[in-house]
Order: structure tokens, then C-alpha cells, then sequence
């Protein structure tokens, strides 16, 4: 028993030990604090006083109480509180001051760029949507992989944007390159999201904001997002009202999803390239990789126009492209699309040479006097894709100066009441009117969606490589089930 109390005094005395030191510790902890915080105090105070004895300050108190004097003194005589020319001497005095000049000068630039940049912050903060419902998306990662999220956070509609609940949306060879870092330096500048993938997409208006009267809750519509601002992989995708229209009624979300990115493209190569309804006629136009999304329609549109359209893709497409209005089939061979422009130059040379040229992504450009007619232009061998933004292929000092002069123009036309939207970085043709003339051709049956296969979102590997390979004829879909 006796041993027993000793082991208990034992603990007790040892517990007392630990409680003793652990309040010495809080003791002075607590006492370190206060003393930083006195310290602290007292240099601030000595900073302070300094700054009130400098003579420049000391100068402007003896300045202010003598231009509130004076002030005074023209109050109580019925005049005004300060002579216009008083107050002229003194500024003339101020500045014929070199220090006081300086000064003004260190003030007025800091005005100017705190200013700017709380103005800059307050409208990010002020244009920035409430948090709204989760929903399931493809988030890319910075090792060029895509990560299926089934609970991914969807902004809220803010002031002319919409809600669009996502059906299904299409995949190309563009979507891997942006996986590699195409557009990278846009999509950082505009914080454009984690979800990068997903070019042309279908789906229903959940939501619209403020402003917005085009849109109602319930429309079936289709949009085409680039490259530089995210992607249409997400269930819930909300983005402004001028990048979507209704889509053509009685079209299923599936084919839907394969126009829109495909088409638009289409229509501004065109227009880049000036052709169109009244000129095409006769024309002689090669489509290199015509199996691919884009170039279908490229094949329709071209043929629907009265074009003389010779279409190169791999031999499983070729009846599929005569459908479409292709005059001749070229086989690539054995080179597929890597050798095209050998074909090509080959093919020139025994049939004659074409009016344009027009490629798809990764196909090797031809050289131009060897495929084109001599009254062409050398911009007639053109990229549906597109070369990319410039930003890409910028170093950084300059992709820095970029950032800089990309924010100035942005504040330069908020300032000249043009708007904060980005709508002057988009084609013309990827934007609402765009979408309604494409909207118009399928109406009037000139064009017709080639959907190849289906994937659902779990399967966006197995989409991305299909999409990027020769099996390929027409677009591939994810589909959100």
C-alpha cells in the first residue's frame, strides 16, 4: 500500500512539474509577445516622428497654416477663401523646387498604378459569379493528362452569360495540342479554369443572367470555345451569351456537338481565303486529310458551292467523301497524311494544279508553286486549325511585356465604354452570327454533320487518341450520360 501512495505521489508530483512548466512556458511566450509588439510599436512611433521633423513635411505644415491663415483673414473680409493668384505663386514656388517636383512625380505614378490596379482588382471581384452546384467534368493537369471530376464547382451566370448544361461535346487533334500547352499563356492571363479540352459542344440553358434576351431557360443550343479560353468538358459550362445560339431544331445533341467547332472553322478559313457562293464555281480546291471533322465540312460546303473538290484521306473514307460531293479521291498510300505533300505535287503534276489548298492539323504544307495555278495567291495552302495564338512563341521577357500590353488594351477599351468582354480576341465566325449562318446551312440541308464514334467521359483517352488517328472519318463525341 505503501509503495502504492509513493508511485501516486510520484505521478502527481511529476504531472505538478509539467503543469508548472508549461504555464512558465505560455508566461513567456505571452511576455515575448507583448515585448515585439512594444518594440514594434515604439519603431513605428520613431518612423513616424521622423517623417513629421523632415523638412519637406515640415515645409508643407508651415505652407498649409499659412494658406489656412490667409483663408481666414479673406473669410472674415467677404471675399473668397483663396486668390486664384495666391494660389498661383504657390504652386510656382512649389515647383521650382527640384525636390518638391520629385516628389510630385513619385506621388502622381503611384496614384496612377495603385489606382489602376484597384480598379483592375475591383471589377475581377466584382464580375466574379457566386459559387453554384457541382457537377462532373475534365480537369487537365500539369503533366499534359485529363482527370475525370465528379464534383467539380460551376460558377453561377453573372451579367450576359448563360448556364448551359452540357450533353455532349466533341474532341480533335487541337485538343492535344492544347493538352501540350497551345494557348497556355491566354488561358493564365484570363484564369480560364482547369478545363481545357472540348472544342464544339450541345447542350440545354439552365440559366441566363442580367441583359441577356436572345436566351431562354429550356433552349437546345451548340457553341465552339478556342483554345485560349478553356473548354466545353464540363456538365455545367458558363459562359457569355454572344459564344452560343439555338442550335437546328429536330438535331439530336450528339450530332449537334460535331458542327459547331468544325464548322465555324470552316467558315473563316473561307472567308480568310475569299471564297464563297459567287466565286467557287469551277474552282479546282484540294482538301488534304479530309476525313477529319472540319474538312467533311469543308467537302460539303466547297461542293455545294459548284467546287471541282478533290479529296485526299485514307481509302476507308472514300466512299463516304464521294457522298459528300468530293469530284476525285486521292490515296495517300502508304505515307498517310505525313507524305500527303508528295502526293500532292505528284498528283498537280499529272491532273493540274488547284485553286487553294486546304489542310488539316499536322499535314505537312506542300510548297505552293508546285500545287497552286500561277493566278493564285501563296496564301491559298492554308491550316483549317489555324497557326496558333501568338503568344505561344513569345519568350518571356516579351510574353511578359505581352501580359502587360494585353491587360492596358483591356482597361483601354472598358475605359472607351467598348466593354470588359473578349469577344475581339475570337473569329468572327466562332461567335453568335457565326453559329446562326451554320445554323442556316444545315436548315437548308448544304450541310450535314459526320459523326464517327460516341465515347462517355471516362473514355477520354480512348476519344483523344481515335480522334488523333487515320481511323478516323468525321467527328468524335464524349457524351455525358
Amino acid at each position: 500500500m505503501d509503495e502504492l501512495k509513493h508511485r501516486a505521489g510520484e505521478k502527481f508530483e511529476a504531472l505538478h512539474v509539467a503543469a508548472r512548466s508549461a504555464a512558465d512556458s505560455s508566461k513567456s511566450k505571452v511576455q515575448d509577445v507583448c515585448t515585439q509588439t512594444i518594440e514594434a510599436i515604439r519603431k513605428l512611433r520613431e518612423a513616424f516622428l521622423e517623417l513629421w521633423q523632415n523638412d519637406l513635411i515640415a515645409e508643407g505644415r508651415e505652407r498649409v497654416v499659412e494658406w489656412s491663415r490667409e483663408a481666414v483673414k479673406r473669410i472674415k473680409d467677404g471675399a473668397l477663401p483663396l486668390s486664384p493668384f495666391v494660389l498661383y505663386e504657390e504652386l510656382l514656388a512649389l515647383f521650382h523646387d527640384r525636390v518638391w517636383r520629385r516628389s510630385v512625380l513619385i506621388f502622381v505614378c503611384g496614384g496612377c498604378v495603385g489606382g489602376a490596379l484597384g480598379v483592375c482588382a475591383g471589377l475581377r471581384l466584382s464580375a466574379r459569379a457566386p459559387p453554384g452546384p457541382h457537377a462532373r467534368a475534365l480537369h487537365s493537369t500539369p503533366d499534359h493528362s485529363v482527370i475525370f471530376v465528379e464534383d467539380a464547382v460551376a460558377p453561377s451566370a453573372g451579367p450576359g452569360e448563360v448556364l448551359v448544361r452540357v450533353q455532349a461535346f466533341s474532341v480533335c487533334e487541337l485538343d492535344r495540342s492544347v493538352l501540350r500547352g497551345r494557348g497556355h499563356v491566354l488561358r493564365a492571363l484570363l484564369r480560364a479554369g482547369p478545363v481545357t479540352v472540348g472544342r464544339g459542344f450541345a447542350g440545354v440553358v439552365l440559366d441566363v443572367g442580367a441583359d441577356v434576351k436572345e436566351l431562354e431557360l429550356g433552349d437546345n443550343v451548340w457553341g465552339a470555345l478556342s483554345e485560349w479560353s478553356g473548354g466545353a468538358a464540363a456538365e455545367l459550362l458558363v459562359l457569355p451569351s454572344t459564344r452560343v445560339s439555338k442550335r437546328p431544331g429536330g438535331m439530336s445533341a450528339d450530332s449537334a456537338a460535331a458542327l459547331p467547332w468544325s464548322g465555324t472553322k470552316v467558315l473563316a478559313t473561307l472567308r480568310k481565303l475569299n471564297l464563297n457562293q459567287d466565286n467557287l464555281k469551277g474552282k479546282r480546291v484540294a482538301v488534304c486529310g479530309a476525313a477529319r471533322a472540319e474538312l467533311c465540312a469543308a467537302v460539303q460546303l466547297l461542293a455545294r458551292a459548284g467546287a471541282h473538290v478533290s479529296a485526299l484521306a485514307p481509302r476507308h473514307a472514300a466512299q463516304l467523301l464521294r457522298d459528300l460531293g468530293a469530284s476525285e479521291f486521292i490515296d495517300p498510300a502508304e505515307g498517310g497524311l505525313q507524305g500527303a505533300a508528295r502526293v500532292l505535287e505528284q498528283h498537280a503534276r499529272r491532273e493540274g494544279c488547284w485553286d487553294a489548298v486546304l489542310l488539316c492539323a499536322g499535314a505537312p504544307a506542300p510548297p505552293s508553286p508546285a500545287v497552286l495555278r500561277s493566278r493564285a495567291r501563296r496564301s491559298a495552302v492554308c491550316a483549317v486549325s489555324g497557326a496558333g495564338p501568338v503568344s505561344d512563341r513569345l519568350v518571356a521577357p516579351l510574353a511578359a511585356l505581352y501580359a502587360v500590353l494585353f491587360y492596358s488594351y483591356r482597361l483601354a477599351r472598358w475605359m472607351c465604354f467598348c466593354g470588359w468582354g473578349l469577344e475581339w480576341l475570337e473569329e468572327e465566325d466562332t461567335l453568335r452570327g457565326g453559329l446562326e449562318r451554320l445554323a442556316a446551312l444545315v436548315e437548308r440541308g448544304d450541310l450535314v454533320p459526320v459523326l464517327d464514334k460516341i465515347f462517355v467521359p471516362q473514355q477520354f483517352e480512348q476519344a483523344l487518341a481515335h480522334a488523333c488517328s487515320e481511323d478516323a472519318v468525321g467527328a468524335t463525341v464524349v457524351r455525358f450520360p
